[in-house]
């Protein structure tokens, strides 16, 4: 009986974190609903903006403009980190942790200096072993907790572009994970400064008015936020779709550990009964004859 009592306790257990995945799955599932639509919508924007980029760096050649056209030496990049503050999201933060060493260890064979900015506390800790002494490491906190992620991500796009002014970095490059679908999530390294606007396929006639100069001041920090901002929102559209698939996996082992703990708990549970009847008779058989 002890056995069965045992079992019992285990049944529960799982019983009591298969209900605490399957609620986690539901919640991941319309949180990632919700980014999805908000990633789909902003990706076009952001790409028509690269589109417009692309047409004014090809107006201002000749203007001399770093955040557009790069400087001729650079020395130290900053690379800023998507990942997750918060776990059970399958191998989500190992996948931009992987990437972002390698990137690491790629700036320092080329002697470079590497300011590292995450957003998200579950790479702060592992990068750290990837950096040099001349190397920074900095924890950008509740980015994500307070709801104003537009908001959040000009203030961030300020910060970095002062840092580009001063000359405290030369180069700027985000590392996130790109959202194709539930099943299909992919690495991506893309550029902040010097901007690297794609062209359209399609591209329409544009007239630039008052002059390509004054625009690029203005439009060069939006489009940063921008970018900043469409790579958020696929970073939070991965996370909550790896948390997803994590949590129905979960679910699925813990059905599947229920069914063999049943089928367990039953047929010692029947051995007990058989055993107990048998105890029975025998005892009936002994008095009988005695």
């Amino acid at each position: 009986m002890a056995n069965l009592k045992e079992l019992r306790d285990k049944i529960g257990v799982i019983q009591s974190t298969r209900k605490v995945t399957a609620a986690m799955k539901l919640v991941a599932g319309v949180k990632l609903r919700k980014v999805e639509h908000k990633a789909e919508i902003s990706r076009e924007y952001a790409h028509e903006l690269e589109s417009i980029l692309f047409q004014l760096q090809e107006e201002s050649r000749d203007i001399d403009c770093e955040l557009l056209h790069g400087r001729k030496r650079t020395t130290t990049e900053m690379l800023l980190v998507l990942a997750s503050d918060r776990g059970l999201c399958g191998n989500f933060n190992y996948l931009v942790t992987r990437k972002a060493a390698l990137t690491i260890s790629e700036l320092h064979r080329k002697n470079k200096k590497v300011r590292l900015l995450c957003l998200g506390g579950k790479v702060a800790g592992l990068l750290k072993h990837f950096l040099s002494g001349d190397d920074s490491l900095e924890l950008l906190g509740n980015f994500y907790k307070d709801g104003e992620l537009f908001d959040n991500s000009q203030k961030l796009a300020a910060g970095i572009i002062s840092d580009f002014s001063s000359g405290s970095i030369d180069r700027a490059s985000i590392i996130y994970t790109k959202y194709h679908s539930i099943i299909k999530r992919s690495i991506e390294v893309k550029n902040l400064i010097p901007v690297m606007p794609k062209s359209s396929m399609n591209p329409a006639m544009v007239i630039f008015e008052p002059s390509v100069d004054d625009i690029l001041k203005n439009i060069i920090p939006y489009n940063i936020a921008v970018q900043i901002y469409q790579s958020v929102l696929e970073s939070l559209s991965s996370e909550h779709s790896s948390r997803m698939t994590s949590m129905d996996n979960a679910t699925r082992n813990a059905d599947d550990l229920l069914s063999n703990l049943g089928l367990k708990y039953n047929r010692l549970r029947q051995y007990g009964i058989t055993q107990e009847l048998a105890e029975v008779v025998s005892g009936a058989e002994a008095i009988s004859r005695g």
